[in-house]
């Protein structure tokens, strides 16, 4: 425990800080499983010529898989015995109120007519972030028609729920994602149509469903639109890719710091350099420090970029089961070279070797969504340019707090030391409850 004792060094009101922060770390730890945020997939076919009435084409199949999370989040009944574990036997026997609820925020419309599926349970599946039940059901509606869906699952109870579609009518491929916020467009088969704003207002608001609002992208330009704001939605709302991105940036200041004897070092671009040893000059200090967040922050974006086109493209295939533990424990090395550094190694090495692993993790959304086609490329690109404009909204941020607090006596021993034995409480927590997850 030398180590230990030497970390927490700093006396008096910066060691109850730093411990403060590490304390909130753990915990909030229990409200952050992963990054992935709460996700239902909508896969949509034409129906063979034996599901429909008037042959092939002449309905829609339909395969929803929906997080048993959400569905006990939704519906308290669902855990009978309030043990928080859900059997199999609990799931069958809610199965009635789950098909209800799912009929209930799915309001279908055929050329503006109402239309109810019938849903049937098909099975139970296994995905990155947990079991999802499997319901499936035929929409009987007509190439010519117009297809218009109302979204409004787990509205008014997780705001970060999303539906993704993927799947092909009339040799349309589509790849769309819907939120029940009234933000996301509805018309699934309306040939031209744009990345809409319609939503799910609930079975009011779909009465009064028209089927010429604006609906699903189809165009190249309008997917890529459609997931530029999914990719911010979805680094924003990952919290172990924003705690790696905070333990690269933590160690950068754009301000000098003032000294102390047991100061942790500066990052720079050529490596860790000791406070005593940087430059005088505060001109080339504060220069330093934005070509070592420049540099560190584009080697993240190539690596994360790269395995995301690779894993989305379907090149390379990974398991969740392993990616999700390493995203964890590429926090807490991060974290423990702040606290320990490495004489000359480079942050941005670091940031572009972990980024491969965060990128994998970032195409999880897409891939399990099953984008495919054309679709595919122009969703790829969309979503991982959400994501670096989330991610420079988080370093623009990361840059205003910096240059306000970095001359503080405290700033060092309370924020870049506090906040990096905060991030390593944190992924000790992930890693473990992901490792015990995937066995």
């Amino acid at each position: 425990m030398h180590w230990l004792t030497g970390l927490l060094r700093p006396h008096g009101r910066s060691l109850r800080a730093m411990v403060a922060v590490a304390l909130t770390a753990a915990a909030l730890a229990p409200s952050a499983w992963a990054h992935k945020a709460s996700d239902a997939y909508l896969r949509v076919a034409d129906a063979p010529a034996s599901l429909g009435t008037a042959g092939a084409g002449a309905s829609i199949g339909l395969v929803l898989s929906v997080a048993l999370k959400d569905v006990d989040a939704a519906l308290e009944q669902l855990d009978a015995d309030g043990d928080r574990q859900l059997t199999w036997g609990e799931v069958r026997q809610s199965m009635p109120a789950i098909v209800q609820w799912v009929g209930q925020g799915m309001l279908w419309q055929c050329d503006g007519t109402a239309t109810v599926p019938a849903w049937r349970f098909e099975a139970l599946e296994q995905r990155t972030d947990g079991r999802y039940a499997r319901l499936a059901a035929t929409l009987p509606c007509a190439p010519a028609q117009a297809v218009t869906l109302r979204y409004g699952l787990m509205q008014g109870i997780d705001p970060t729920h999303r539906l993704l579609v993927g799947g092909a009518l009339s040799g349309q491929t589509l790849a769309a994602v819907l939120a029940p916020d009234g933000r996301s467009g509805t018309d699934l088969r309306s040939a031209g149509s744009r990345a809409g704003q319609a939503g799910a207002d609930g079975a009011e608001g779909a009465q009064g469903a028209d089927a010429t609002e604006p609906g699903a992208p189809r165009g190249g330009l309008a997917t890529l639109l459609h997931f530029v704001t999914e990719g911010v939605h979805h680094i924003l709302s990952g919290y172990d890719h924003l705690a790696f991105l905070l333990a690269l940036l933590l160690p950068i200041s754009l301000a000098r710091p003032q000294p102390r004897h047991r100061d942790l070092p500066l990052h720079t671009e050529s490596g860790t350099t000791p406070i005593a040893e940087t430059p005088a000059s505060g001109a080339r200090d504060r220069f330093a420090g934005i070509k070592a967040l420049l540099l560190t922050v584009t080697c993240f974006t190539v690596g994360h970029s790269i395995t995301l086109a690779l894993a989305g493209l379907g090149w390379v295939t990974v398991s969740g089961n392993w990616v999700e533990p390493a995203i964890a424990i590429s926090i807490g090395i991060s974290a423990l070279l702040n606290l320990f550094p490495v004489q000359g190694l480079r942050s941005s090495w670091l940031a572009l070797g972990f980024g491969l692993v965060h990128g994998l993790g970032f195409s999880g959304v897409l891939v399990e969504a099953g984008v495919a086609g054309a679709s595919l490329v122009w969703a790829l690109a969309g979503f991982n340019l959400g994501v670096e404009v989330g991610q420079l909204m988080v370093v623009a941020l990361w840059c205003a707090v910096s240059v306000a607090l970095a001359r503080r006596a405290w700033y060092r021993s309370v924020v870049v030391r506090g906040g990096s034995v905060a991030l390593l409480v944190l992924s000790l927590y992930w890693t473990v409850q992901r490792l015990a997850f995937a066995g």
